[in-house]
């Protein structure tokens, strides 16, 4: 072999083992990264999706922030497709942190260690909203008509259907309902002339005619019962579940807590218990 082409073989060998020993070096580096820096585990903050995915991650996105300076962990935000599919990950208690409807903690309270936080201060009731010209006092006058409701896991449609229930309107001669996956699509339903009315919660009363299309007004609503409400599981321990609590509470009287609140339409949140969600109650409230 040439002397030219040995010298060249080998200069080439040493790049070789110079390179793959500088991957080794990274490689190994990285590791020892990874070993010395702790990476906290991040905390679950789960949303019902009485929202469309996108638009909770936009609403929720900056509190989910908030949270995670609050507890010195990420905080990861997570949703559901459907509420089915949301109760199903309450049942197997997948979010340490979750923000609920009354009548989903009342079904999981009993089943796993999660702790009532705060709640809205606004109790919560089903606003039935229908075009201006439509004169409607209350159920009895949408008998025969179809009323728009949210899905029926919703808090929305558990006060109708109780409502009805309790009128006798809920039989074939009584308001027939027709379940929509989304609150938009319920208003939807109304402005394309597919329902006569929707109900929807009161809290969501200020954004009905951007999300309809069309001008609708409040005409009558459900009875009350305790409202939204945000809960802790056990696992994250009594002391942090506190300061959780304490800062839930705390965003009305603070600049910052304000602007999380105003991006929902919340005025504030209150201290909760147990007691103000258990299941026998809040129907004993509508019936």
């Amino acid at each position: 072999m040439r002397p030219a082409l040995v010298r060249r073989l080998r200069s080439s060998r040493r790049r070789l083992f110079a390179a793959g020993a500088a991957g080794l070096g990274v490689i190994a580096a990285a590791g020892l990264v990874a070993a010395d820096q702790a990476v906290s585990e991040p905390v679950s903050f789960g949303v019902f999706p009485y929202l469309p995915t996108l638009e909770i991650g936009r609403q929720f996105g900056p509190m989910a922030t908030a949270l995670s300076a609050v507890l010195d962990r990420p905080v990861e935000l997570r949703t559901k497709g459907d509420f089915a599919a949301f109760g199903t990950a309450l049942h197997a208690a997948r979010y340490d942190i979750a923000l609920l409807h009354p009548f989903l903690y009342g079904e999981i309270a009993h089943v796993q260690d999660y702790r009532p936080l705060a709640r809205l201060e606004d109790d919560l009731t089903a606003v039935v909203v229908a075009p201006a010209e439509r004169t409607l006092r209350g159920f009895d006058d949408l008998r025969g008509d179809i009323l728009a409701v949210p899905p029926a896991l919703s808090a929305v449609a558990k006060l109708v259907e109780l409502e009805l229930r309790r009128a006798g309107l809920d039989g074939p001669d009584g308001v027939p309902l027709a379940y929509y996956r989304t609150k938009t699509a319920c208003l939807h339903a109304v402005a394309t002339g597919q329902a006569t009315a929707c109900a929807i919660p009161s809290f969501l009363l200020g954004q009905i005619n951007g999300a309809a299309g069309v001008t609708l007004e409040a005409k009558f609503s459900t009875a009350s019962i305790p409202g939204l409400l945000f809960v802790g599981h056990g696992r994250l321990g009594g002391r942090k579940l506190d300061r959780l609590q304490q800062t839930l509470v705390g965003w009305k009287h603070e600049p910052d807590g304000r602007r999380l609140l105003a991006v929902l339409g919340w005025s504030g949140l209150a201290p909760s218990s147990s007691d103000d969600y258990d299941l026998a109650e809040l129907r004993l409230l509508v019936e």
